[in-house]
Order: C-alpha cells, then structure tokens, then sequence
C-alpha cells in the first residue's frame, strides 16, 4: 500500500470511496511561510496547536505554518519526513449515545527539526526573521523546575549557564536565538507556553533572561522591548499512537501513515493576550484570548488535571491498565466525581460565566470515552511533578479556611496516601516513570532500616518530601498527615476496592446525618 504524501494524497481524496467522515487540509502547502516554531512535536502538539493553525491557514493565513523541534529523538522526524510531514488526526468518540469517527489530514507542519542533531540549524531558525512565534509542549520537567522555580543547579540549566553553543534547555535555545536576533535587528517575537503548568510564560521569560543576563546583556536590552512571553491553558486528550490506529487509518484512506494521532471531540485553547508582534487569529478558529489566563489554568489543574491524576493512581492501584475501564469501577468513578465537587470545587475559583458543576460533569463524561484507551500509567508519568499543581495548591487552600469554614479534605486525604502507596508498588514493580525515581528508591532503603513502627510514617512524609510538599502548610498540619497516614496504612493492609466502598458508604452516611436547614 502507498505512503501517505503530497502526491498520494491527491489521488486518495478523488477516489470515488472517500466518506463524509475524512476532510483535508484546503491550501497549497508549496505557498505556505513558516511563521511559527514549535518545540515538542508529540501526540498533543500535533491534535491541538497544529489543528488550530491547520484551520488557520484553511481561511487564507498563509504566514503561520509550524517548523517543529524535537527536543531529544528522530524518530518522529524519520516517520513524518516521508510523508511531507502530512499526517491524520483521527477524532474518535464512543459513549453510550453511540460512536463515531472522524479523520483529518493535517498540512501545517512543515518540517522537523532535532534539536540534538543539529542545534544550530534550530537557533538559525528561530532567529529568522520570517518567525513570529514560539510555542511549546514540552512537559513539565522541560522547564528544569524544582519547587515551583527553576533549578539554576539542574545540570542542563548549568550547562547552558556556562555556554549557549549547544543549548540543552528550552531557555538556552531561546536565548540564544534571541541573540542572534537581536544582532540582525530582527522584528519582535512572541513566546507562548502550550504546557499544563502554572505561569509558563512566566517561567520562560525568567529563564531566557537569567542565560542572557549572563551571556549577552545587550540582548537583554533588545528583549525586554522586542520579546513577549505568555501562558495559555490547552485541553484535549491525546493518547499514545498505537497500531490498532494506524490499522484504522489505512483501512479508510488506502494509505500508510507511519504516525497519525488520536484524540477526543473536545478541544481548548486559551491564550493570553501579550504578544511583541503580530498575533494570530486563533480566535477566528475556536481558541480564546483572555487578560487574565490565571483562572483558567487553575481550573484545569484543580479539576481535569487533578481528576485525571486521581483515577490514574486509583486505576493502577485497582489493576485497570486504562482511564475509561477505571471508570467502569463504580467506586472510583463515584469517588472522582465527590472529590472534584465535595474538596475541590469549594475552594477553588473559576472564571466567570463557567459554572463549576458543569464543568466538573464535563470533565468525567470526557474520561469515559472508550474509544480512547488511555493508558494509567501514562498519566502516572512524573506524577511527583503533576500534584506538586493539581493536588497540593487545593489542600492548602481548604487547610486556610477558618474554623467557621472549614473545607472538606477528606477525599484528598485519601488520595494523597494512596499515590504514596502507588509510588511504593510502581517501584517495587519496576514500573515507576519519574524524574525521581532514585530519590524514591533511596528513601525507602534508608526507611526499611529504620524501627518498623516508624516505618510508615516515615515513608509517608519522605515520599511527599521529595514530591515538593515541603513548601506547603499541609505537610506541617497534624491532623492533615495523621490522617493521611491512617489511609495509608489502611490502604496498605486492605484491598484497595473495600477501603473505597467503605470510605464512600461512610461519607453518604454522614451526608445523610446532616439536618437539613
């Protein structure tokens, strides 16, 4: 069978069995100008920012196509470049409302480059005038972020500290084009941060200006006037590419696409609005441009993010190997949904004209989408990094409250005890995919020597430790901990399925003790 390209692209959209269901990109692609490079070209870069910018450049924007970097391997590089870096965005959904399928040939990117090949090839590219923009999708430990600020000890960050000839930081690759840039006299640039962390933006103007405050301070004159840096909040979930996909694809196109990605109906963009140059008109094409993104991205952290973590652990706890068959679970589904409306939604603050309730019912119906088996432990990937945002901020918030006020954490007390006992059994399982992943092992070696009735409790608080927890009050609040340790080691004593029935049949009954006013 042919590969999917420019030239058997052609041929496959006349052919008289084409459906309804497979659009294509409407441009000619020889006429596109790249406006935009885009750092992380995974899975989600490629059903989110690249869709948006497919439909961008549908309405007649022919300045705006993506040049992609990837930030470590080829391989998406090596899969696409025959292709013409065409590939298919497949939207799949399957509810109990029924099913349904939608494929969509993608043409806004138009070259990959990597970053570790060739480091020079992408500062020259970001550097080039013709370029307005610079997103990114780069996960979490991308950023080099240690308790909420960047590590300037982290060795990449000291590396580039110490020379930008070969940047191994998204900073040092910033900053090192901004110098070149700002040598030719180069027009303004707009960076945009596309990752599910807080003050992005923020992060990455604090970066690129340490490296040029060290390296180039004439720059960092020209990029204080000349560079703009912004967050935004994007939403759509986007599992790993799996055969059965690509299996999918070639049965309706009649053409190989050596890596197409999948990904939900919904979709959401939210951009703030600081941009040095000219800014695209993503809010033509369905994103949203706000003042303020502060709302919107604690939202989906507290919320979505936080849910997805919460069923992630539970799931892996339980032996579900996907989101939607955690879900199938009575008890987790039940307890997700209580945690997010009983814990979260009291403290949490949310943008006007979203009504948490919704949102909240949104958010879980999203999750039960079979027809997108999202893997647990793909989310379970850096959680030490994750809750650090999604969990943490909203136990503490509930801790603040007065004594009139107080907000319920229990729920979230439980779930902090089970994602220790879920570290302890990925680890001892072999299956634990962190960035500290050494550190958890060395603290359970040095606790197993200690006295057993110190054991738990040391184990506890370690493994929260080195997640970040120590600068949060929750870590300091005994009553909190006791309890967390209580679940704990209740967890680790009972199956897991008889604690969640027990400790929900106790809420309801509780719940049904309260007078009502």
């Amino acid at each position: 069978m042919q590969q999917l390209n420019q030239n058997t692209l052609a041929d496959c959209l006349t052919t008289a069995t084409r459906t309804a269901n497979v659009t294509s990109y409407s441009y000619d692609r020889d006429n596109l100008q790249a406006g935009i490079v885009h750092f992380g070209v995974g899975n989600f870069h490629r059903c989110h920012q690249a869709v948006y910018v497919d439909k961008l450049l549908s309405q007649g924007s022919k300045n705006w196509g993506i040049v992609g970097v990837s930030m470590r391997s080829s391989h998406l590089r090596d899969q696409l470049a025959p292709q013409d870096f065409l590939y298919t965005e497949v939207t799949l959904n399957k509810d109990r409302f029924g099913e349904s399928t939608r494929l969509r040939l993608i043409g806004s990117l138009l070259n990959v480059l990597v970053a570790p090949e060739n480091s020079t090839a992408v500062i020259r590219q970001v550097a080039d005038g013709k370029i307005k923009l610079v997103t990114t999708t780069i996960t979490e430990k991308g950023y080099c972020l240690s308790s909420g600020c960047i590590d300037k000890k982290h060795p990449d960050f000291l590396a580039d500290s110490a020379s930008l000839d070969s940047p191994r930081t998204i900073y040092g690759y910033i900053a090192a084009a901004a110098i070149q840039r700002c040598k030719q006299n180069g027009p303004p640039l707009s960076i945009l941060c596309c990752d599910n962390i807080q003050s992005g933006g923020e992060h990455l103007q604090t970066g690129v200006r340490m490296l040029l405050q060290q390296h180039d301070k004439e720059t960092m004159d020209w990029a204080k006037k000349q560079m703009s840096f912004a967050s935004s909040m994007v939403d759509r979930v986007a599992p790993a590419t799996e055969d059965s996909l690509k299996q999918l694809v070639r049965k309706t196109l009649e053409l190989d696409d050596a890596w197409p990605v999948s990904a939900e109906p919904f979709s959401q963009w939210v951009i703030e609005d600081n941009f040095a140059g000219e800014r695209p008109a993503f809010d033509n094409v369905g994103a949203q441009f706000t003042d303020d993104i502060s709302l919107f991205e604690q939202m989906k952290l507290r919320f979505l993010n936080a849910g997805h973590s919460i069923i992630s652990v539970l799931g892996y706890l339980e032996g579900h190997p996907t989101i939607h068959q955690a879900l199938e679970q009575a008890s987790i589904l039940d307890f997700v949904q209580r945690a997010l409306l009983k814990n979260v939604l009291p403290v949490a603050t949310i943008p006007v004209n979203v009504k948490g309730e919704d949102y909240i019912a949104d958010v879980t119906k999203r999750f039960t989408n079979s027809a997108l088996p999202y893997n647990v432990q793909q989310v379970n990937t850096d959680s030490s990094q994750k809750i650090q945002q999604r969990w943490f901020p909203t136990i503490d918030d509930a801790l603040a409250k007065s004594s009139t006020q107080a907000a319920d954490t229990t729920l979230m007390s439980f779930m902090v005890a089970a994602w220790v006992l879920y570290i302890q059994k990925a680890l001892n399982a072999g299956e634990l995919n962190d960035p500290l992943h050494d550190q958890f092992i060395a603290a359970q070696l040095t606790i197993q020597r200690q006295e057993p009735h110190r054991q738990d409790e040391g184990l506890v608080h370690q493994f929260l430790l080195i997640a970040g927890a120590g600068r949060f009050r929750f870590l300091n609040s005994a009553a909190f901990m006791s309890t967390v340790l209580s679940n704990y080691q209740t967890l680790k004593n009972t199956d897991i399925s008889t604690a969640l029935v027990q400790l929900l049949s106790r809420l309801s009954l509780q719940q049904k003790e309260v007078p009502h006013a």
